[in-house]
């Protein structure tokens, strides 16, 4: 387009380090926001060098990555990486609002009071997301994130062994947000719904599943500001494991048989590896689920949340067959599966391959 004559942009290869695969992609990011993957690479993580989103080898790491990116011919400059695990701590605190005294200074010096860790050894962001009176006094509604220094160190390591300019080490909730702070395509589910009785909120709150390896991600956002964030620990390789052992077989033909049948209910000409795959994953979802259902309530009722209008699902776990359908049962609300080309103002090398794209919403969204 003409129109990229003008336009500014920033190149950057940003990286999500995960349990089973690194995901590396290279993006611009022009002035307007809007988005073109320019090239991706994925590459599975070395055998017991991360952990929960702790790095544990960082020299194994970087080679791999610094592999990757000469494999796939990565040009850009600059380097952004996105932690993830449980050792992120999210919460949203209320805090007293204090007559003559500055909120910063309020809200830190409340700080180790609330949180439940040394917090000499953590590195600590907040955001305000509203004021509101309660009992007559007004508080803070603040959100908090709390990274231990040694886990963002070895990030930062292994931004800094890249030969690359670090810009920034994030973490999942923040790219999560970013992300779906723009418009989402979502016609041909709203066709879907629009035939189908379900709970219509009206609200401009809602959640974003992200069903990722080792974790399930939690996320509410209203009117498209983080509120809520937590870290289930169960991921989709939860069920290769369960597939794995039952059957026999490796965690590779247990991950291609999931794929295979998903929650598709089997009937009495159905094999026997789809029986056991469907026990398995259904009894899995519904554990899942019912901590899932434990964060809705936890939001609404702990947190001031608002009711919960629609839910967006990302991340390789989505794909699972009839999750979405099982969670729109279960919530009763609208669920949107959504990938990287629902997104508006997200662009593709025509020559890239489009099937791996749900890998990378977390990668491409800390670009932002």
């Amino acid at each position: 387009m003409l129109l990229d004559l003008f336009m500014s942009k920033t190149s950057m290869v940003c990286i999500d380090v995960g349990y089973r695969n690194i995901k590396v992609v290279e993006v611009s990011v022009k002035k307007n926001n809007s988005i073109f993957i320019e090239n991706y690479g994925i590459v599975s993580t070395p055998q017991n060098s991360i952990k929960n989103g702790a790095i544990y080898d960082v020299e194994q790491v970087l080679t791999s990555i610094k592999a990757l990116v000469k494999e796939q011919n990565m040009k850009a400059k600059n380097a952004k990486i996105i932690m993830s695990g449980t050792n992120i701590i999210t919460r949203i605190y209320l805090i007293d609002k204090v007559a003559g005294e500055n909120e910063d200074f309020t809200i830190k010096n409340s700080m180790p009071q609330f949180l439940p860790v040394d917090i000499e050894n953590y590195r600590v962001d907040y955001k305000i997301l509203q004021t509101i009176k309660e009992r007559e006094t007004e508080k803070y509604k603040v959100f908090v994130t709390a990274v231990p220094r040694n886990i963002l160190q070895s990030y930062v390591d292994v931004l800094q062994g890249l030969d690359l300019k670090p810009l920034a080490v994030d973490i999942p909730a923040n790219s999560t947000a970013k992300f779906f702070n723009r418009e989402i395509y979502t016609k041909d589910m709203e066709n879907f719904y629009a035939k189908r009785k379900f709970n219509k909120v009206e609200s401009d709150t809602y959640a974003v599943l992200d069903f990722g390896s080792e974790t399930t991600i939690v996320n509410f956002l209203k009117d498209r500001v983080l509120e809520f964030n937590k870290v289930i620990l169960s991921g989709s390789s939860n069920m290769d494991d369960h597939i794995s052992k039952e059957l026999g077989i490796s965690l590779v033909e247990a991950e291609k048989i999931k794929k295979q049948y998903g929650m598709v209910v089997p009937n009495n000409l159905s094999k026997r590896d789809h029986v056991v795959a469907y026990g398995k994953i259904s009894a899995f979802i519904e554990r899942l689920a019912k901590q899932i259902v434990k964060c809705f309530e936890f939001y609404i009722d702990r947190c001031y949340g608002t009711p919960i209008s629609k839910i967006f699902i990302i991340g390789g776990g989505s794909q699972l067959n009839g999750l979405s359908q099982y969670l729109f049962q279960l919530f009763n609300v609208p669920v949107y599966p959504v990938g990287l080309l629902n997104l508006k103002g997200v662009e593709l090398k025509k020559t890239l391959d489009k099937d791996k794209l749900n890998y990378l919403i977390n990668s491409v969204g800390i670009s932002l």
